[in-house]
């Protein structure tokens, strides 16, 4: 396994890697809304915060020398499932054309108070 570190994203927070590549199947950990110099919380609605949980997977996935286009799935907890269909909406800008298996639950609390979480499996030969 390769472990991997993305300095242009969001410094870890607990015990655990960017990215971990295991053959050819990466997993990225749970990306949120946190600028990746500041660690403070960007956005207050989810559209906001929706462009900085990509933004900080999209740094990951450049670190790890990947594209949208390696992501197999995508997991998303959202703490409110009101806010579905703005979150689509960024998420589809994001994905463009790519359309990767997708799991979008509401949960009652993500940390720091952020409105989402999400992480991605992808796959590269």
């Amino acid at each position: 396994m390769k472990f991997i570190h993305a300095s242009k994203a969001c410094a870890s927070v607990g015990p655990y890697s960017h990215c971990v590549q295991a053959g050819s199947t990466y997993y990225l950990c749970g990306q949120v809304p946190f600028h990746p110099v500041t660690g403070e919380v960007i956005g207050t609605n989810m559209k906001e915060q929706a462009v900085q949980t990509l933004a900080n997977l999209k740094a990951v996935l450049d670190e790890a020398g990947l594209a949208i286009t390696d992501i197999a799935k995508t997991t998303v907890f959202i703490t409110n499932l009101d806010d579905f269909d703005a979150f689509n909406e960024v998420y589809a800008n994001f994905m463009g054309t790519h359309r990767p298996a997708r799991v979008c639950v509401e949960v009652s609390n993500i940390a720091h108070g952020c409105l989402l979480e999400m992480d991605a499996v992808c796959y590269k030969e």
